[in-house]
Formats: structure tokens, sequence, C-alpha cells
């Protein structure tokens, strides 16, 4: 499906300019929040599995100078967009958006290699939603090809032992996600994202470490939104890049 119209977006504080479809999915701040909350060791090999255009691995090249990054996506036309966010962000060999799915990768992947994975899986089963009209939008969101079951053995395949796994998806699956994730991983840690304070959190981000037996914890988690509306402090230098959320997970 051709992309007709795009725009060109700052994130990070304007570290970063971001070209995107100015229809269908877009990056939101769960993408950049979940960058913030990961904390790879230096020189990590990272895999960003279903990256779009490139908005998670960009921020995390961004934060860490240090790491390397291959996304991985289905979609043919945002790897090409991913490619040119690569360029304008001057990332080099640093950054290598790859064709392919969890269920026919990229053939230059290899199993036990990766470091850390960092996925924005799709948040929806296929039978719990109205499709969009947006075929992007819709793959991005649904469970359309695997469920999250096949997404999470895929990423236990190509972790190396000992590699971590990084998530944000909904608070209202948390308890499918630990279940998921307890077949191949250990010393999962939540993070909840709270919309205001005194409000359910509609976010977590997951994080797990391959074959740990360490048992599982519920970290403090961060508010996103002041009363007003505004953001609270901790998120707000997140979004901006002048801090990690990983240096209050950690």
């Amino acid at each position: 499906m051709e992309i007709e119209k795009f725009t060109i977006d700052n994130f990070l504080g304007g570290k970063l300019q971001i070209k995107q479809p100015a229809r269908g999915y877009r990056i939101g701040i769960d993408t950049v929040l979940l960058a913030s909350a990961a904390k790879p060791k230096a020189d990590a090999k990272v895999l960003d599995l279903g990256c779009g255009v490139g908005g998670i691995s960009l921020c995390l090249l961004t934060n860490h100078l240090n790491i390397s990054v291959v996304g991985m996506d289905l979609d043919r036309d945002l790897i090409k967009i991913a490619k040119e966010n690569n360029l304008t962000s001057g990332f080099g060999k640093r950054f290598k958006p790859l064709t392919g799915s969890v269920l026919d990768p990229h053939k230059s992947l290899v199993p036990n290699t990766f470091d850390l994975i960092i996925t924005n899986p799709p948040y929806l089963e296929s039978n719990s939603s109205n499709p969009s009209p947006e075929k992007r939008k819709n793959s991005a969101n649904v469970e359309t090809e695997v469920d999250l079951g096949t997404w999470l053995n895929f990423s236990a395949k190509f972790l190396k032992p000992g590699g971590h796994i990084s998530l944000i998806h909904r608070a209202d699956r948390l308890d499918h996600i630990l279940t998921l994730m307890r077949t191949s991983f250990g010393g999962l840690s939540v993070y909840p994202l709270w919309p205001k304070t005194g409000l359910p959190a509609k976010r977590v981000i997951v994080s797990a470490i391959k074959g740990s037996a360490s048992p599982t914890k519920i970290l403090p988690g961060a508010i996103i939104h002041n009363a007003d509306g505004s953001y609270t402090a901790p998120v707000q230098a997140a979004l901006t890049g002048e801090k990690l959320l990983a240096d209050l997970l950690h």
C-alpha cells in the first residue's frame, strides 16, 4: 500500500527528527518511554522487533551511544522510511533496518545472538476489537498474523542466554503477558504507567531475562500527567531525553 503523505516530527527535545506516514499508526509517547526505560549494556546488540519507521531504535541510539540496533518489520515501505531516518540521524552502521517478520525473519538473523530485544507488539487480540480502516494502523495495533505467545517465543529464540527483553503493553493484559513470559523468561519486572494520580494504569512496561529463575517484581512506576494535564517531571525528562526512566527502574 503506497504511502502518499508524510510528516517529520521532533522527538527527545528536538534531538531526533523522524519521518513517518501522516495517516495510520504514528509514534507516540509509548515508543519514547519504552526506549527510555531500557538500559542496554555497553556494546549491546539490540533487536527492535516490529520497528516500523525506527522510532524505538532511533530513540535508543540517541540515548545510548555505544550500542547497535537491528530493526525488523514486515512492511517494506516502513523499512524504507526507517533507512531514510537513519541517514538523516547519522547513526550509520549502528542501525540496520531489515524487512522480515516473526513468521519469516530476515535471513541474517541468528538465534541466541541478541543482548536485548525491545518491542511494542500489537496490543489487541485478533477477536477483541473492530479493525481500523487504515491497514497499517490495524497491523500495528491488532494481532492479525501472530499472537503474543508467538511473538515472545520468537524473542526467546533470538536472545542470548541471560539476554533481556523489554516491552510495553496494555495493563489489562498483564496477567496474560506474565503467564506467556514465564515459559522462557524469569526475573520479570513490571513498571506501571498511570495516566494520572488515583487512576488505574493503562500501560505497563515489562522486562525479563531469558532463562532466569529470579522472582517477579512490581516496580514503583510513573504517573504520566499532572492534574492540569501537563506531563509529570520524570515523564517530561524522559520525553525530552534529559533523563532516562531506566534510572528509576534500576
